[in-house]
This record gives structure tokens, C-alpha cells and sequence, in this order.
């Protein structure tokens, strides 16, 4: 062998062998990294000056999912797939948000736009604190400051190790949450964890969790505000599962005679099928005619004879105004982009709905990602509100 071909080999073998020593090494710090949040107690920053909440008031709460500021409506998500008209598989492309200033820009509009919404409680999802996909930018920070005269809830619903996906712009290390604002005096609150998945791919599979806040009310019940993300990129078992844990802690409140509203990204189509949204003149029944195949990330509410996990005694809050998300395996277009209800309220029957929307946003600022389309531009959400009385 002559002396040309053995340093080739030699330096081959080398550079395999770092890369061996590489990969198992990533291994080893995703699976020492590994952890579930499990249940807890958590803080509330107490600012609010109202102690109770009346029965027969008008009270305003917002769910909003604000997608840790990166969607603006050029953005597209590495993660999410979809199809095209012709039924072809697409998917989006990046792993973190364009920019700094993009992250900061649509939290900004986010916040603002929840602000004007004249809200009582509010519940934000996909809320970050140190991530590597948001620029390490504080959106609770920003939450708490320009809601300071409210009681304020942050919960963790996922953390991540470093994940080097994809590798022209890798998503990184990822702590993001649920933010739960309110008007009123908070007495204690506590986080509550969903099943995930069990198999290897929880190694990356991200937590899951509602974090559920007690306030008292006049008549000496409590009102329960609940802050629920449900998993989308998880086998149809899981998902199940989830609902029935969410329908146990129903349970419980509706045996104390209590009242609750929770609202969320539930990451299940919440208008097809729906008894109180009969899409007849639509094929399909689908809700904002929309036509394309589902993603395979969103899961049905509701099955074809109109009936839903929910126990009884508590009611589905969807609106049909308007979407609350679409899909982002491509950049937003109307017309073209699949979009669905997945956001609203689970609410107790001894609550009176005054009425509800989809609040949509709109933001003609290019220079951030917006197209000038109507919805969708601070989030691959809108949020939604929701009026009530309690009874």
C-alpha cells in the first residue's frame, strides 16, 4: 500500500470515527437531558386589585397563541406538513424565526392586539423565555409588563436539549410556556401535565400541559381558568388521551358545582362536524370552504354524526367568522394556505355566553414578513375571545 492511499485511509477512518464519537455523543446528552415537568404549584405574581368575580357581570377572556414571534405571514415551520391542491406532500422550511427584531415585532403586535380586546383574563400559548428559536427574546417578560396591572401565571409546558434540526437552521434549545393573565386576584394555581408519547421519539416529542388558575367569586364558588396547549405532532392515541385527562379535571369541577372556562390551542378541528355549524352546502362539511386534504398534525373534534369526547355539562366555544390558524408549510396566501378553527373555549353549562369571535389581525409592514392579508399577522394564530356570565 503505498504511502498516498494509507494517509487517505487513515484520515478517513478519523474523520468517521469523530463522527461516531459525535453522534453517540449527542445521544448521550439527549437522554441525560430528558426530563418530564411533571405536575406543580405554580407562582402567581400578584398585581390585580379586584379579590372576586360577580355573577351576572359581562367579562371578556382572549385565547392566543402567539407562536413564540415568529410567523409573520412569509414564515414557514420545518416541522409542518401539508398538501397541495393536487394532494402532493409540502413542508415548510425554517427552524427559528427570521430575525431578532421579527420576534420582537410580533410579540409587540401580539400583546397589543390582546391589549385592545379590553380583556378580563387572557391565556397565551407557545410563550418563550430563553430559546434558541426566538433570539432568546422574554415574551412573558413583555406579557407581565404590559399587563402590570393584572395577576400574572407563567407555566412551562415544553423545554428542549439543543436540537440541530434542520441543519441549515437548526431550531436549537427551546423553553417556552403558557402565560395566564387576570383581572382579578388569582388564590392559587397549579400546572397539569398530559400524557406524551412513551416510545424513543419522546426524546424529541415536546411536553404537554394545562395550567389551571382559581378565582373566587361573590357567591363563594370559584371560577377555574384554564390555559390547555394539546400536542399536534403525536400519534391518535395520545391525543385521545389528553382529551380524557382534560375531561377528568372537568369532572372534578363540575362535582364542586364550580365554574370553568379554558381556553387554548387544542390542536383539533373544532368547527367540522359541529351540530352548532352545519356546513351542508359545503362538501365535506368543511368550515371556510376550505378544500385541500388535512394536515396530519390536526385531529377531528367532533366525528361525522356530530358527537364529541366532552362530557356533559360543559359546551364548545368555537366562532366561524373567521380561522384561528393555519398551516404553515407554506407562506400565507389566501385561497391557498389551509386554514381551520383549532383555538376556542371549553366552557361549564352554568355560564352564560354573551358572544364570541375570532379576532382577525392585519399588518401591512413588509419589511417584518407581512403580505398585507387580512389575519395572521403576528402568529400562525388569530386570537379568539369570548364574552360570559357567569350564573
Amino acid at each position: 500500500m503505498n504511502k498516498i492511499l494509507k494517509r487517505t485511509l487513515v484520515t478517513v477512518g478519523a474523520v468517521l470515527g469523530c463522527a461516531v464519537l459525535a453522534v453517540g455523543g449527542y445521544v448521550v446528552y439527549i437522554i441525560a437531558s430528558y426530563n418530564r415537568i411533571g405536575n406543580q404549584t405554580l407562582a402567581v405574581d400578584t398585581k390585580a386589585t379586584a379579590a372576586q368575580a360577580k355573577v351576572g357581570e359581562t367579562y371578556t377572556a382572549v385565547s392566543y397563541n402567539i407562536g413564540f414571534g415568529a410567523y409573520s405571514q412569509d414564515y414557514t415551520f420545518f416541522m409542518d406538513e401539508g398538501y397541495d391542491e393536487a394532494g402532493n406532500k409540502t413542508c415548510g422550511h425554517y427552524g427559528k424565526a427570521k430575525s431578532k427584531e421579527t420576534v420582537e415585532f410580533n410579540t409587540n403586535g401580539a400583546i397589543l392586539t390582546a391589549q385592545k380586546q379590553n380583556p378580563d383574563f387572557v391565556m397565551f400559548q407557545e410563550v418563550d423565555t430563553r430559546s434558541t428559536r426566538s433570539y432568546v427574546v422574554n415574551q412573558d417578560q413583555k406579557i407581565k409588563e404590559a399587563f402590570a396591572t393584572y395577576d400574572h401565571v407563567h407555566c412551562v409546558n415544553f423545554h428542549t436539549a439543543f436540537l440541530p434540526l434542520p441543519l441549515y437552521d437548526m431550531h436549537g434549545e427551546t423553553h417556552s410556556g403558557l402565560t395566564t393573565v387576570s383581572r382579578f386576584k388569582i388564590t392559587a394555581a397549579e400546572r397539569k401535565e398530559y400524557t406524551v408519547t412513551d416510545s424513543l421519539s419522546k426524546l424529541f416529542d415536546l411536553d404537554r400541559c394545562f395550567s389551571v388558575q382559581k378565582v373566587a367569586v361573590e357567591n363563594g364558588k370559584n371560577l377555574y381558568v384554564v390555559n390547555s396547549h394539546m400536542s399536534a405532532y403525536t400519534n391518535p392515541a395520545v391525543r385521545e388521551k389528553q382529551v380524557q385527562e382534560m375531561n377528568a379535571f372537568l369532572q372534578s369541577v363540575k362535582d364542586a358545582g364550580d365554574y370553568v372556562i379554558a381556553g387554548g390551542d387544542f390542536n383539533h378541528d373544532l368547527l367540522t362536524n359541529n351540530p352548532e355549524f352545519p356546513y351542508t352546502e359545503v362538501a365535506g362539511n368543511r368550515p371556510f370552504g376550505e378544500t385541500k386534504k388535512n394536515p396530519d398534525w390536526i385531529s377531528q373534534y367532533f366525528d361525522k354524526d356530530g358527537k364529541s369526547p366532552l362530557i356533559e355539562g360543559f359546551k364548545v366555544v368555537a366562532s366561524d367568522n373567521a380561522p384561528s390558524c393555519r398551516n404553515n408549510d407554506i407562506e400565507y396566501e389566501p385561497g391557498k394556505t389551509y386554514i381551520c378553527m383549532v383555538d376556542g373555549f371549553i366552557i361549564s353549562n352554568n355560564i352564560e355566553v354573551v358572544a364570541h369571535e375570532t379576532v382577525q389581525t392585519q399588518d401591512s409592514r413588509k419589511e417584518y414578513g407581512n403580505k398585507g392579508y387580512a389575519g395572521f399577522a403576528y402568529s400562525d394564530h388569530d386570537p379568539v375571545k369570548v364574552q360570559f356570565k357567569l350564573l
